[in-house]
């Protein structure tokens, strides 16, 4: 996880494979039952993605999850 912006409830996740900027809105964080849908900067995620990205960036998050 590059970045996380809690009060707009998105950031940006830097995939491995390339170092690719994935953009990454709250709702597609997978968390527990009742918790907070919410990610860390430098928090090791696992996600799924697709090309082309949202607002200037090259992929777009579908979903994501802790690691």
């Amino acid at each position: 996880m590059q970045s996380w912006n809690t009060n707009e409830g998105w950031g940006v996740i830097v995939l491995d494979a390339g170092q690719v900027a994935s953009w990454t809105h709250f709702s597609v964080v997978v968390a527990e039952p009742g918790a907070f849908r919410e990610l860390t900067a430098g928090q090791r995620v696992e996600c799924e993605y697709e090309v082309p990205g949202q607002d200037g960036y090259p992929a777009r998050t579908l979903s994501a999850r802790p690691a």
